[in-house]
């Protein structure tokens, strides 16, 4: 009954999460709506505010567009403008208001030009940017555009965007004095035939890599490809060859009934030992394994072409809805390996499987939601989306992480170490400086790391810009990269552990396989410093505040993967050793 019934709540809220782009048709004369979005700084893409919250031109009433959950989530406020934009009706130079801006709204446009502040606006889905205005290098005087000259295209009966659709900013205004200033908006339109077809139309805005990064990309993605090959071949063949000595010196020592046991052998009776705090590990790969899930299905879709290039938003909220419909992957894990080590507090495991990553997400989001309350930004998220949210979660999240520990712990079934396990943990012996902890974290995140730091750059021009990232099948085959390293270097590091007599290595596979994500956030703040002109409380408040969720997703991912490699192969070499 719960799991019918989130679904039900699940399939409601679909609609609302996902955009849909009809195919639109217009007859010669029909009025086509021009909606205002927003004005963004150039360098602080977070940092979105009202198109309004300048002195434009305003409608007598402003009627607000009726929007997606994905739309609202990407800071959208769409208002219909007065423009009068007509299907191929070309306009002559038209007035649109006369305004007298105030001392204040000089100032407003003062800042926005110099801080290179840009418009968004939409027409038939169709996003059109535009700087608000320009600096004069040469006299550092400030100049308003005051007058927009749209080109559009089209195709018969439909709106095409290519080359041809923009906004030309060709009338300016200045604004370089401090006293009220009469100012004139006005626009003109001018429509041109074009060969494109309505089905393409997507594909032509997909297009915002130029061929010469696309090859780069491929050039460093085949480079990262065959160091990873030659790296996993080579720690394969060492790992593999030193198992067969091994193999081959326990066999002659079992002959010799009075030699002492020596390197991981010895480990028999202690390494399925369980870790302390069994409800948070078992927390941990539970969501691991659905943040997994969450990344395939994402690169999946955005494979396939789901994706409208410009919904940003739509991918967001897909992300919400994926991770609400996991949610019951989660509590399977988490409850099922809790079961599996013994664990008895099982209410406390369901509890941390749920909070694990929406506590720490939520903390964030409230902080930096305020911030933006604060800025009177966009970006703050309006009450009945926040509400909307939470009903998500409690409705669906919530009752499915709940159905799948349930499953998890009624129809697991038992561990089935492939050694018995002493009551007295064996002694670890001490190690020098080069084998502890923190060398061996080092190493586990450093080398994956070198195999996507390329990849990262585009991935963060894109995430913290104004562009798009269109080759997802080389972020695709990146990702597929970064797990098998991340398991193949955490099964060499087990190995070295339990080589040297050190049984404890649960906890040392996630902590190595996540390693990475450190690194991640390190490259982040150097993208912060030296590639990026991000500034301000708010922006640099968003990107370390969201920057630090994601790598925290990326931890428990590839911790999780970490495990899962290091299980299956003490598994397997235990099992291949006779024990008294």
């Amino acid at each position: 009954a719960v799991v019918r019934f989130a679904a039900v709540c699940a399939v409601m809220l679909l609609a609302c999460l996902v955009s849909a782009h009809d195919d639109q048709r217009y007859d010669k004369l029909e009025a086509i709506p021009l909606f205002v979005d927003n004005v963004i700084p150039e360098d602080n893409p977070s940092e979105s505010y009202r198109y309004y919250s300048l002195a434009f031109c305003k409608p007598e009433d402003e009627k607000h567009k009726s929007q997606t959950l994905g739309e609202v989530l990407q800071g959208s406020r769409k208002i219909y403008s007065p423009y009068d934009l007509r299907f191929d009706v070309d306009v002559p130079r038209t007035s649109l208001c006369t305004k007298n801006l105030t001392a204040a709204d000089v100032a407003s446009f003062r800042y926005a030009i110099t801080h290179q502040y840009h418009f968004t606006m939409f027409y038939d889905e169709i996003p059109l940017r535009g700087y608000v205005g320009s600096v004069d290098p040469k006299t550092g005087d400030v100049h308003l555009f005051t007058h927009l000259h749209f080109k559009f295209s089209k195709n018969r009966d439909r709106v095409i965007p290519d080359e041809a659709t923009k906004v030309l900013l060709p009338a300016t205004s200045s604004t370089s004095g401090g006293n009220d200033v009469e100012v004139t908006f006005g626009y003109t339109a001018k429509w041109v035939d074009t060969e494109v077809t309505f089905e393409d139309r997507t594909a032509n805005n997909e297009a915002e890599h130029d061929e010469g990064e696309v090859e780069i990309q491929w050039f460093s993605i085949v480079n990262s490809f065959v160091l990873v090959v030659l790296l996993t071949v080579f720690v394969v063949y060492i790992v593999l060859r030193t198992l067969n000595r091994d193999y081959q010196r326990y066999s002659l020592l079992e002959e010799e009934a009075e030699v002492e046991e020596t390197g991981w052998k010895r480990l028999h009776a202690d390494v399925f030992r369980f870790p302390k705090h069994r409800a948070l590990f078992a927390s941990i790969i539970g969501c691991g394994t659905q943040v997994m899930l969450i990344f395939v299905c994402m690169l999946t879709l955005a494979v396939i072409g789901v994706f409208y290039p410009h919904g940003r938003g739509t991918m967001i909220a897909t992300v919400i809805f994926v991770y609400a419909l996991t949610a019951v992957i989660a509590g399977y894990v988490s409850g099922s390996l809790y079961k599996k080590m013994g664990g008895l507090a099982w209410v406390h495991n369901v509890l941390l499987t749920m909070t694990l990553f929406v506590g720490p997400f939520f903390l964030v989001w409230a902080f930096l939601n305020t911030v933006a309350i604060g800025y009177g930004s966009t970006a703050a998220l309006p009450f009945g989306t926040i509400v909307a949210l939470f009903a998500l979660y409690f409705l669906v999240t919530f009752p499915l992480t709940l159905a799948g520990a349930l499953a998890g712990k009624n129809y697991s079934g038992d561990f089935d170490a492939p050694t018995r396990t002493k009551i007295a943990p064996r002694e670890i012996p001490s190690a020098p400086w080069y084998r502890g902890v923190l060398a061996q974290l080092a190493v586990a995140g450093f080398l994956p790391f070198t195999a996507i730091f390329i990849e990262l750059y585009y991935v963060f021009i894109s995430l913290w810009g104004h562009r798009n990232f269109a080759p997802f099948g080389i972020l695709y085959l990146v990702f597929i990269i970064l797990i098998v390293v991340t398991a193949c270097i955490t099964i060499a590091l087990t190995y070295v552990q339990l080589s040297h007599e050190n049984h404890r290595w649960w906890w040392m596979s996630i902590c190595s396989g996540g390693a990475t994500a450190v690194f991640v956030y390190i490259y982040s703040l150097y993208f912060l410093v030296n590639e990026s002109h991000m500034s301000g409380f708010m922006q640099i408040s968003f990107y370390m505040g969201y920057m630090g969720i994601l790598c925290y997703a990326v931890f428990l991912m590839l911790g999780s993967v970490g495990f899962y490699g290091s299980l299956t192969f003490v598994r397997l070499i235990y099992r291949n050793i006779k024990f008294d």
